[in-house]
């Protein structure tokens, strides 16, 4: 693990992100008064080529079921079929 501060990220920016992508390096980057980060790569390498990486959230949303209930609660909002709320005690109403 390599320890950076974030000038000396914005100062080799490229090096630190082939470290965490092509190394597989964790580089920890910390910036006063901000806190710590974790540089981490969205794409993966395999076989030479550059392959997109899902997120957890992405693979989640590709499901069919769960793309087809969005689509679902789409259609009521445009139809209509919604239910409006201004406390939290009218949105417990009729709920068995």
């Amino acid at each position: 693990m390599i320890e950076i501060t974030g000038t000396e990220l914005r100062r080799n920016m490229i090096k630190y992100f082939d470290l965490a992508l092509e190394k597989k390096e964790p580089v920890v980057v910390r910036i006063r008064n901000r806190g710590t980060f974790t540089l981490t790569p969205a794409i993966e390498i395999r076989s030479g080529k550059r392959i997109a990486k899902k997120t957890d959230l992405e693979a989640y949303l590709d499901q069919p079921e769960v793309r087809q209930s969005i689509l679902r609660a789409r259609a009521d909002v445009q139809a209509g079929r919604v239910r409006k709320f201004t406390t939290v005690e009218k949105l417990w109403e009729g709920i068995p």
